[in-house]
């Protein structure tokens, strides 16, 4: 056999259709990725308690009437946060009994699922805080008018800029993050043989 043979025939094996894992094997993985949901889901909606509780507190005894009305609409927005998770990416258990296609075609549609969730966090996660944020912050100044703008504190701007960092670190990760699902739904797509 000459060697263009020899390259002609690796080229075709490698062409082939790649084999489904063994069921225990997609079992693992797709158990493993509904435990990971749900950790993840839990610690937020851990932590939405603790923001309720603490901005429930600021609502009432912080001394400018302005900043208690932003701790109230970060309440609202932390509620709102919450609901959406739940609505757009809590875990959804894998079928009992299946064969390896099925948990498959779940998996993915899992994966989708929390790959749209994170590409969209902007206007379900981190939108709802803003409105609270930016009257918290700025409220209490305006409340002597205008010019207080001008004389705000270097703190204050101090800490918008870090809320600014932090939602702008949550935004690029969760793009990361979405996009690494993407990568995990083509090379299941390749392994499944679908054309999309």
């Amino acid at each position: 056999m000459s060697d263009p043979d020899l390259v002609k025939q690796a080229w075709k094996a490698s062409a082939a259709d790649p084999a489904l894992p063994d069921l225990e094997t997609v079992r693992a993985g797709t158990d493993r990725f509904y435990r990971r949901i749900r950790l993840r889901n839990a610690i937020e909606y851990a932590a939405s308690v603790v923001v309720v509780i603490c901005f429930s507190a600021y609502a009432l005894f912080l001394p400018s009437p302005v900043a208690r009305i932003g701790a109230a609409m970060i309440v609202l927005g932390t509620l709102i946060v919450a609901w959406q998770l739940h609505r757009r990416a809590s875990a959804a258990p894998p079928p009992e009994r299946a064969a390896a296609q099925p948990i498959l075609v779940h998996q993915r549609a899992q994966l989708a699922r929390q790959r749209d969730a994170l590409a969209g966090i902007f206007t379900w996660y981190l939108l709802p805080f803003i409105p609270g944020l930016l009257v918290m912050t700025f409220g209490p100044t305006l409340e002597h008018g205008a010019l207080g703008l001008l004389h705000m504190p270097r703190l204050v701007w101090i800490r918008l800029i870090l809320a600014v960092a932090v939602f702008a670190s949550i935004w690029l990760l969760n793009q990361r993050g979405a996009r690494q699902l993407q990568k995990q739904i083509d090379d299941m797509d390749a392994l499944m043989g679908r054309k999309e």
